[in-house]
């Protein structure tokens, strides 16, 4: 599978861009980093995304959706505009199952780029550890301070620090306090965060030990916040206008593929009518060099040419007896209708049979006239007969419709 390149934010203003881990740009405006690369999946500012966890009864995974919608209403973060958001099941127990819920709360215009290949939070893109449970990490970006705790590999909680964006004991106390909220769900008791992954670069020995001394768990300081060497996308974070982009996208892809392919079609068949009439002039004239040579024998061309409209059908598997047959035979309901006598003269076709009752007969008319392959036929039901046990003797006729009008 191809890499993706990502854009996350910047620690301090603006976007950066990643290709395997690396930084490979940086720009004040998203959409400038991004340009019209199709692989570019953002992360979005932990500013932008509220989260949370929530139990669930075991029901049916169809119903999950909904049942989460619900929990962001009451937590008063729906969105009058549409909401995006998304989720996944942390943990499944007898009698519930616990989720991690990401909300986007407010995405401005700026961080739409309609040709993104995907959207997620920053803290999914934050490749801190080798995935397992029970660690936090603290970067920089946009200037705030972040700290996300990761269960199972996912950020089940992240959030944007109210203290001052540097390393000290005024940001080790605030994480001590949030740590300690997050005691109260089953989750994180069980999954405790072992270690904080520091990503913050430049930080002073003094700093460090500060924050050591004050932080109720180790500290792992590891220079600049690792990014994750590849990135994928949640598809229900995709903003309505990315969406409909791509819908656009694949309807002109879709309708270039369908000229080219008539373009295609027109040509073979413009070649085929061409050569077929060449073929057919040539022929013609052959024939009337031979019946001006051969006057006395005009007779027999013209009973040729009546042969050749009785041949005319093989060429034309609408009319082919075995075809009509077939869709005759499909027409026909569950039960309820034989076919007793089916005859095809002059192309013309002729059903004879017995129904329960008239409406059944009535019924595979309409059928017949609606069926594709009998357009070119008109359709006739004469009164069918009623029979003492109430069952109806009946007989379709259908006649080639330009032979109805030549009539």
């Amino acid at each position: 599978m191809p890499k993706r390149s990502l854009a996350l934010p910047a620690p301090d203003e603006g976007w950066i861009l990643c290709s395997d881990g690396i930084e490979a740009g940086r720009d004040a405006e998203l959409r400038a980093l991004a340009g019209v690369r199709p692989d570019v999946v953002i992360g979005l500012p932990a500013s932008c995304v509220s989260t949370f966890l929530t139990e669930l009864p075991p029901v049916e995974a169809t119903l999950h959706e909904s049942m989460i919608f619900a929990q962001i209403e009451m937590r008063g973060l729906a969105a009058k505009a549409g909401t995006l958001f998304d989720f996944e099941s942390l943990q499944r127990r007898e009698q519930s199952e616990t989720f991690v819920v990401w909300v986007v709360t407010d995405l401005p215009e700026s961080m739409i780029v309609p040709t993104a290949e995907g959207y997620t939070s920053s803290a999914a893109l934050r490749n801190t550890t080798d995935g397992g449970s029970g660690y936090a990490a603290l970067w920089r970006e946009h200037g705030r301070l972040v700290l996300a705790v990761y269960v199972h590999g996912y950020p089940a909680h992240f959030q944007v620090l109210s203290a001052r964006p540097e390393v000290g004991s005024a940001i080790g106390r605030e994480i001590n306090l949030l740590l300690l909220g997050l005691k109260g769900e089953k989750l994180f008791e069980e999954n405790p965060p072992r270690e904080l992954v520091l990503g913050v670069p430049h930080v002073a020995e003094k700093d460090l030990i500060e924050l050591r001394s004050v932080l109720s768990i180790p500290v792992r300081p590891v220079g600049v916040a690792p990014v994750a060497p590849d990135g994928e996308g949640r598809d229900r974070l995709l903003p309505e206008a990315v969406k409909s982009s791509r819908r656009k996208r694949r309807a002109a892809v879709r309708n270039i593929a369908l000229l080219t392919a008539g373009l295609i079609a027109y040509a073979v068949v413009g070649f085929w009518v061409w050569n077929d009439a060449r073929a057919t002039r040539e022929e013609i004239a052959s024939l009337e060099h031979r019946i001006s040579i051969i006057e006395p024998d005009v007779a027999r061309v013209q009973l040729a040419e009546q042969r050749w409209r009785t041949l005319e059908p093989a060429f034309d598997k609408n009319l082919f007896p075995v075809v009509q047959l077939s869709r005759i035979t499909a027409a026909l309901p569950g039960s309820g209708v034989v076919i007793r006598e089916y005859r095809t003269t002059d192309r013309n076709i002729r059903i004879r049979g017995q129904a329960r009752d008239v409406q059944l007969a009535n019924r595979l008319l309409e059928d017949l006239e609606g069926m594709e392959g009998f357009e070119a036929y008109q359709w006739s039901l004469p009164n069918p007969k009623v029979e003492k046990n109430n069952t109806a003797t009946f007989e379709i006729e259908g006649k080639l419709k330009n032979e109805v009008a030549d009539s």
